[in-house]
């Protein structure tokens, strides 16, 4: 399940907040932990943890693309599976 990310950051992001932030596709409290939640953790455990939480592929594919829009990070591996998933669902 979801456990530390690679973050050294002054704050540390709950499941339950991580999960709000991508079902909400808002991201303004917490860009830089959604981000490295996208970027650093492994491609299966993005899925397993939407899946875990109730979170459509087409509500993750939304948010991924807040969050490249807003920070500019991203993640080639997601990518091919998310972005049309978010470009249909617009």
């Amino acid at each position: 399940m979801l456990a530390t990310v690679n973050a050294p950051f002054k704050r540390d992001i709950s499941a339950a907040i991580l999960h709000q932030c991508i079902a909400r596709a808002e991201i303004s409290e917490w860009p830089v932990h959604v981000a490295a939640f996208f970027t650093d953790v492994s491609p299966r455990l993005v899925f397993g943890f939407a899946a875990l939480h109730g979170i459509s592929k087409s509500e993750l594919a939304e948010a991924y693309v807040v969050v490249k829009t807003k920070t500019g990070e991203h993640n080639p591996d997601l990518e091919s599976e998310l972005v049309p998933l978010a470009a249909s669902a617009r």
